[in-house]
């Protein structure tokens, strides 16, 4: 298994970038998740809070940079999305040999990067087999109303533009108004994780109902854990075992606490 740090300047986004790369060495054509990290973090977290190079064998991961700008076109910023859901995919299929299947792409996130995995699958329905969600920030309305410390006016302009731009996830699969507002066509598979202890619980309890009435093919499995790195790392360890075949639960390390809803 390489470890690659790379520096390239994106066109999407007109600056530089940074990436964390694992990539085995071998035959090629591997499975790729784009995992994505959370209000604070950088391209280096993942690496540097999980054992997720303990956990991955065959597949290959590629962890970006997100600045806390939720993973969107910021409506006074950067093209975020474009870089994440366009340029990334192309650049990476070119650089390296991984397969250039939906099937074999997948993508996850935790907290911020649960609602950028989510935000993506939901726009591009057929780019990604799978999209995971760890302690997503599902309720983007209800954190833009509570913003804690994140300035989100760059991203999402204001509280009207963000309803307008449909950032909100739900304004993705809820077709109100319209004969077919139940029927989604997105062949994604969405699984939420998150901890029993995490405050943003019903975020994702919530959206689990949300989707699942609106037939987005959703799965929620529920944990001992907190919003943080302890939980995540038995979430990745655990996605990367789905991804490979060998596990199919996200997060079901403690098989006598674990159950899905």
């Amino acid at each position: 298994m390489s470890h690659l740090t790379i520096n390239f300047k994106s066109k999407s986004l007109n600056m530089p970038v940074m990436l964390d790369v694992l990539m085995p060495q071998g035959h090629g054509g591997y499975k790729t998740l784009y995992l994505l990290h959370g209000a604070g973090g950088d391209h280096a977290c993942w690496t540097l809070k999980t054992r997720i190079s303990d956990y991955v064998e065959d597949i290959a991961v590629v962890m970006p940079s997100g600045n806390n700008r939720f993973y969107v076109n910021n409506v006074n910023g950067k093209d975020y999305f474009s870089f994440i859901a366009d340029e990334l995919i192309n650049n990476c299929e070119t650089w390296f040999n991984i397969s250039r299947n939906p099937e074999d792409r997948y993508i996850a996130g935790m907290s911020m990067g649960g609602y950028g995995a989510f935000y993506a699958a939901l726009k591009r329905p057929k780019q990604y087999n799978t999209a995971f969600s760890y302690s997503g920030l599902l309720n983007l309305i209800e954190r833009y109303d509570n913003p804690q410390g994140i300035d989100m006016y760059p991203v999402f302009g204001t509280r009207e533009e963000l309803i307008d731009n449909n950032f909100d996830l739900y304004s993705l699969f809820n077709k109100k108004g319209t004969d077919d507002s139940k029927i989604v066509d997105n062949p994604t598979k969405f699984i939420i994780a998150c901890g029993l202890q995490d405050p943003r619980l019903h975020m994702s309890k919530d959206f689990y109902k949300e989707a699942k009435e609106a037939g987005l093919n959703v799965s929620m499995y529920e944990q001992d854990g907190g919003h943080e790195w302890d939980y995540w790392d038995k979430c990745i360890e655990q996605t990367i075992k789905c991804i490979a075949g060998v596990f199919a639960p996200v997060a079901g390390v403690l098989q006598n606490r674990f159950h899905q809803i």
